[in-house]
């Protein structure tokens, strides 16, 4: 054995030899200007490429498509997408209701997080999983809204960061147009009742002087920032728009609709009789802005005044309960309701008369919708239905005009609650957003 290896060493070491041979030879023979052939002297071999071939032609590598330009930031203000996609809801969308369909649309926004805009959507409640996009703004969250008193125009704001935009549409979202926009549209929006004109509060800062009251100083002004308010009127056809009043610094205002004649609009202010307290007073403003006079004084506690539909009562909810004044503030009167513990919310039904509030049953978790007339003191049930024991009860928000649907709230979530069946419809919300009830629109509004 040893000595078959011995033999294949040498035979190796020859190989190597002759093949060193053949090269100098080869080198020898190039220098001397005869040509040469790899290929003849080594054999057929795979060519390579040369380093100034690679150069003439590089390999080519895959490369990452170029990223698209960001463009700048503008300033103006959103439009409605042309080709909306749908945007999925973290609640699923029911099948439709067995029920006729009804004679008043759904009207409500999705908000999402700021700077990823809303969309507008209108559907049947009977057959939600059918709705139909109004409008969508890619960046601004619908704040507020408000329809027209024949139900076929809409009137918007929408916000983003600290900008605020007044928008009037169609109720299927054609011919939008911008009003106005700047910092501080504040509070509902309200139409006139011959619906061309739409009124509301502006509020906004601006730098006065102060005099110090601390002790040993002279008292000599320094800057300071204040905040002032005032009510502004426009034209939705013109859209000529007209400042009504103004209002002293550090004075709270509140818009509260029209009168019934039409011809004057209520508001409610605050003044500071002390240092530490305010009184709340219910006043009124021609639609010229030249005669604006007190009503009545409403007390010492920032409550909420609820213009009736046919402007001819206010609803004021108290620490002690609910209580009702007529809009020429000559009377007052409470509204006998069930505890605190029972009831949930109030709202104005559409016969002037007449509110709407919710009752859960003393014995079982069972929820009743009633109605209550404040001259009668009648009280009559529109709906009953079982809700979850120990939940929070619906919180009313609005009632179709018909009477067949209201709009009601519990946990945040939306809910439509057909009254003669007591069928509830959840209205869904999007994932890290809200819903906001914009109103209920005729069937034929919408054609």
């Amino acid at each position: 054995m040893k000595r078959i290896l011995n033999i294949a060493g040498g035979l190796l070491g020859l190989l190597v030899l002759t093949g060193m041979v053949v090269l100098l030879s080869t080198i020898l023979r190039s220098q001397q200007g005869e040509p040469v052939s790899l290929q003849s002297t080594l054999g057929a071999v795979t060519p390579t490429p040369t380093w100034d071939r690679l150069f003439e032609s590089p390999i080519e590598t895959p490369t990452r498509p170029p990223s698209p330009t960001i463009p700048p930031t503008v300033t103006r203000p959103p439009k409605p997408s042309p080709s909306p996609t749908p945007i999925p809801t973290a609640t699923p969308i029911p099948t439709p209701l067995p029920l006729p369909p009804s004679a008043f649309y759904a009207l409500w926004a999705e908000n999402y997080p700021e700077g990823e805009g809303s969309v507008l959507w209108l559907a049947d409640p009977c057959d939600i999983g059918s709705r139909k996009e109004v409008l969508r703004f890619e960046r601004d969250r619908i704040a507020e809204a408000a329809l027209s008193p024949d139900g076929r125009k809409l009137a918007l704001v929408t916000t983003y960061w600290k900008t605020s935009t007044l928008w009037v549409a169609n109720v299927d979202g054609t011919d939008l147009r911008q009003l106005e926009q700047g910092p501080g549209i504040s509070g509902p929006l309200f139409w006139s009742r011959d619906g061309c004109s739409l009124t509301y509060g502006v509020s906004w800062r601006e730098e006065a002087t102060a005099v110090p009251t601390v002790p040993g100083r002279t008292g000599t002004p320094i800057p300071a920032l204040v905040w002032r308010g005032a009510i502004e009127l426009v034209n939705v056809t013109t859209e000529e728009k007209l400042r009504l009043l103004e209002i002293e610094p550090d004075t709270s205002l509140s818009v509260l609709g029209w009168s019934a004649n039409g011809r004057a609009i209520y508001y409610s202010r605050s003044i500071f009789q002390e240092p530490d307290k305010q009184e709340y007073e219910l006043w009124a403003v021609d639609q010229s802005g030249r005669q604006a006079h007190k009503i009545a004084s409403i007390g010492r506690e920032p409550v909420p005044l609820i213009l009736s539909p046919d402007g001819s009562k206010f609803l004021i909810e108290t620490s002690e309960g609910w209580a009702w004044i007529s809009a020429e503030g000559q009377t007052r009167q409470d509204i006998p309701l069930p505890s605190w513990k029972q009831r949930c919310g109030l709202i104005w039904s559409l016969k002037g008369n007449e509110v709407i509030f919710c009752q859960v049953d003393e014995q079982q978790p069972i929820e009743h919708i009633k109605t209550y007339n404040l001259h009668t003191k009648v009280i009559q049930v529109l709906s009953s239905f079982k809700i979850p024991p120990n939940s929070i009860p619906l919180t009313p928000l609005a009632v179709s005009p018909d009477m067949q649907w209201m709009t009601a709230l519990a946990y945040g979530v939306q809910h439509w609650v057909h009254l003669p069946t007591g069928m509830i419809v959840t209205v869904p919300t999007p994932e890290k957003g809200s819903v906001l009830h914009v109103a209920w629109i005729p069937r034929e509004a919408r054609k």
